[in-house]
């Protein structure tokens, strides 16, 4: 797209905006793939994570890549997660270890699986759990140079919602500036954690702040 005419190439943005193309500009999905490539690089998964509320989120997610997840928990030590995404399109089994005292590290090995090893992992979910369903918007942005993840959270998790956003580097991560219109950064609070939703709910702080207010 370098090479078309400033006129051309403004034919082609408008084109893909009104197509609702998930990206931010006509170069998004170049720069989306590049930073998921950065941050992906190792097994290390360095993150941090924002609750959020859904009535105040300052972006379009019609236009963000969807992702309807279904996550359940078949072992917390170590954590073993089965997903089912978008109704059967991809399933994954993710472990994750060693995670550091602040949660913004760790380490995760994640596979593929087919539906068949799926169910079967699916009959050994962990007693007295429930099964995590949350839609992501992932999408990336020009301004923060980042990728953002928003997850809005369903049936017995519903008004729960989340912004999580991954780090190439502990140096980056403790560097970013948050958001203004986020909540409060609950990155180090097990309780936040998606293993400890599927084990106890929404947090209690949570429901406590809401039962003040009305």
């Amino acid at each position: 797209m370098s090479r078309l005419n400033p006129f051309v190439r403004g034919l082609v943005c408008m084109i893909l905006i009104i197509s609702s193309i998930s990206v931010s500009s006509c170069n998004g999905n170049a720069k989306y793939r590049e930073r998921i490539r950065e941050v992906l690089s190792d097994t290390q998964e360095i993150e941090r994570k924002w609750l959020i509320d859904e009535s105040d989120i300052p972006y379009d997610l019609s236009r963000a890549r969807r992702y309807y997840i279904e996550q359940t928990y078949i072992s917390f030590s170590p954590e073993i997660r089965i997903r089912r995404i978008n109704y059967g399109e991809r399933y994954t089994l993710t472990v994750k270890t060693n995670t550091s005292q602040d949660g913004l590290t760790r380490d995760e090995f994640e596979i593929s699986i087919s539906a068949d090893e799926y169910q079967e992992l699916l009959s050994k979910k962990e007693p007295g759990t429930i099964t995590v369903y949350k839609t992501r918007y992932q999408f990336y942005d020009d301004e923060l140079g980042e990728v953002l993840a928003i997850d809005i959270f369903r049936n017995e998790l519903i008004g729960l919602a989340y912004l999580e956003i991954e780090f190439a580097s502990v140096e980056e991560a403790v560097n970013f500036n948050q958001p203004d219109w986020v909540i409060r950064d609950v990155t180090d609070r097990r309780e936040y954690k998606n293993g400890s939703l599927a084990r106890y709910g929404i947090p209690s702080d949570i429901t406590d702040n809401e039962n003040a207010v009305n």
